[in-house]
């Protein structure tokens, strides 16, 4: 089975075919069901991460669904900064959380700290919930279903946090056609969760001129050569920034701090 199993997904022009296929054959073992079948559905490009339910993100294991983006390696970046960097016993505010990932992540190895996670899928507010309990972290989160833009007044008054934390959709309109022109793995996630506007960069804007007066530090993961254009959005608010490059030396994280 594994060798017609990794030949199908290496014909279909899978690339890491021998690692994903063992996977598959491993997940369907364990729960039963027919590797066959899940082997067709990455065929069709499916996402293995959606198949098997599960990733690793940051040594941890999360559930995942269709409603929440997949765990990158280079969003370990920002659980990095919120471990090494929060003050002691600082409540986190997590904007477009997801799968829960990033703070989830970071509260099982920063005991003191405690988390708002806000995130406008419900699906996705679901899989964090589910992912805070397997990490035994839900004793210190609290998980609201809203629209960051439309609820941002309500998000205000639920919390007063001292670190506002943020990987917010980042594509630009030209890059979500691109996407949905085509059979790819990305075409299988949630294109809110991509979808930032004409330049990419509307969940930037509105956080920066929306949320600034409720913390003292925003911290922002963000797409390949949008750094300078956010890190004149915080200029603009007299906030002073740093950068974190990601594996590749790729400008990711941008850190804004009130002066």
């Amino acid at each position: 089975m594994k060798n017609i199993i990794s030949r199908k997904l290496k014909d279909s022009g899978i690339e890491n075919y021998i690692f994903e296929a063992k996977i598959i054959e491993e997940h369907a073992e364990k729960y039963k069901l027919d590797a066959y079948i899940l082997a067709e559905r990455r065929i069709k490009r499916e996402p293995l991460q959606y198949i098997i339910g599960e990733w690793e993100f940051y040594g941890d294991i999360y559930k995942l669904n269709k409603d929440c983006l997949i765990p990158r390696p280079e969003t370990e970046f920002l659980t990095e900064y919120i471990i090494n960097n929060a003050e002691k016993n600082a409540l986190i505010l997590d904007l477009c959380s997801g799968s829960g990932c990033v703070s989830i992540s970071a509260l099982k190895r920063r005991e003191d700290l405690q988390a708002v996670l806000v995130e406008i899928s419900p699906g996705a507010v679901n899989i964090s919930r589910e992912n805070a309990v397997i990490n035994k972290v839900s004793d210190r989160i609290k998980f609201y279903c809203l629209d960051i833009i439309k609820n941002c007044g309500e998000i205000a008054r639920i919390c007063k946090p001292g670190l506002i934390v943020s990987n917010p959709p980042y594509l630009s309109s030209r890059e979500m056609r691109q996407i949905k022109s085509e059979n790819t793995e990305l075409s299988h996630e949630p294109a809110a969760a991509f979808d930032g506007g004409a330049d990419g960069l509307d969940f930037y804007k509105f956080i920066i001129n929306n949320y600034k007066n409720i913390c003292s530090e925003i911290v922002f993961e963000c797409g390949i050569s949008q750094h300078k254009k956010i890190i004149e959005l915080f200029g603009q608010h007299d906030f002073k920034c740093g950068i974190i490059k990601d594996y590749n030396k790729i400008e990711r994280v941008i850190i804004g701090k009130k002066t």
